[in-house]
């Protein structure tokens, strides 16, 4: 056997015996993995376009979700990854602010936290299976459970108390590992989607309590943390906050929200239709419908670009135009997307390549249709 074939053979039976290594890619490029959040109801649908994306552009060794991953069923996230990544691929949940809110997502949220492979310690009393830390290859990651009041692990409101901090700090203390990543819910401090600036979220998340998100930023500087990721606005951003990067993917469900050009037109057409069986005008019908519901139509205007205008003659004008132009509706939708109305579906890939990191970011178009890479960050 040929010397560089016995080197192959070794560098597969060494990535075989050791876990959380996959030959084709950590060897090959470092450590690569992906961040996907808040895909919660889409995970029994969109979020199967993520998921394919990811497995076409390279699935990495494991991927963790920053929160929010709430569904029904409770399993339906790693149902999905078993269907399109594999039944073999890691997953690592992450509490955020609405899995609390349903019972039976926190009970299997707590049996499947008690099973993640490569654990190297266990939270605080009340929360060993929602906050934990686990290494791979030079790597070493911390989940934390920002919804652990110190007693339980299911409080509804996003803190981070005396005891998981504590936790906190004695376990990057303990570690030896090259690079360190934490992972929570809640931003330090919301930041503008990248695309279309949204903020979502800003006083009410750390930043609702400044001197623990000081202490906990400090914490994390003071043990040289590479970066600090988080969920909870659904705005892909990427920020180094005094010296600190904090990572956000936003969301992986597909469309954040309906089109609020197709909620317009059918609402326009029921009022048609209903003024019609009244025997009333269809100019009667569009005023008695903003009578009726003025804020929908107001917020509607704004995000689509038709504010400042007069509303029965705008009414009948979207309507004429949204149902004879093939074009309209995806004119409308980018003009949502640009009014702050929606922001596109997204995750992270991220490469630990020696003391190089670097966060590919990957973004669909918003209506739901394929992702495609639209930045690649460097850590520094």
């Amino acid at each position: 056997m040929k010397f560089s074939n016995v080197l192959a053979f070794l560098a597969c039976l060494w990535c075989c015996l050791i876990p959380g290594v996959t030959f084709a890619e950590d060897l090959d490029e470092g450590l690569v993995f992906i961040v996907a959040a808040d895909m919660r109801k889409a995970a029994t649908g969109e979020f199967s376009l993520a998921c394919e994306a990811i497995r076409d552009v390279g699935r990495g060794s494991f991927m963790i979700s920053p929160g929010d991953l709430d569904s029904d069923p409770p399993s339906a996230a790693r149902d999905m990854l078993d269907a399109v990544l594999g039944e073999d691929y890691p997953w690592y949940p992450v509490l955020g602010n609405h899995d609390p809110e349903s019972p039976s997502t926190m009970t299997y949220l707590r049996e499947y936290g008690a099973t993640v492979p490569n654990i190297v310690n266990r939270g605080p009393e009340g929360s060993e299976t929602t906050t934990y830390s686990f290494d791979w290859a030079n790597t070493h990651f911390v989940v934390l459970n920002q919804y652990y009041d110190g007693v339980k692990d299911w409080g509804l409101e996003g803190a981070l108390v005396p005891e998981l901090m504590e936790w906190l700090a004695a376990d990057l203390e303990a570690t030896a590992k090259e690079h360190i990543f934490v992972f929570g819910h809640e931003p330090l401090l919301p930041m503008p989607d990248m695309d279309n600036g949204r903020i979502r979220h800003q006083g009410d998340s750390l930043d609702e309590d400044p001197e623990t998100a000081f202490a906990f930023h400090q914490l994390l500087r003071k043990y040289s943390v590479d970066a600090y990721f988080c969920g909870h606005t659904h705005n892909t951003s990427t920020a180094k906050i005094n010296g600190l990067w904090q990572l956000d993917p936003g969301h992986s469900r597909g469309r954040e929200e309906a089109s609020y050009a197709d909620q317009m037109y059918a609402a326009i057409g029921r009022a048609i239709e209903e003024g019609r069986e009244r025997g009333e005008g269809e100019a009667n019908s569009l005023k008695q419908l903003y009578r009726d519901d003025a804020y929908h139509i107001d917020r509607w205007f704004k995000y689509l670009g038709l504010a400042g205008q007069p509303i029965t003659q705008t009414l009948a004008q979207f309507y004429t135009e949204y149902g004879s132009d093939p074009e309209a509706r995806e004119r409308y939708f980018e003009a949502q997307i640009k009014g702050r109305g929606h922001t596109r579906s997204s995750f992270f890939r991220v490469i630990v390549d020696g003391d190089r990191i670097e966060v590919e970011i990957y973004r669909d178009d918003a209506h739901g249709g394929p992702y495609t890479l639209r930045e690649t960050v460097t850590l520094n």
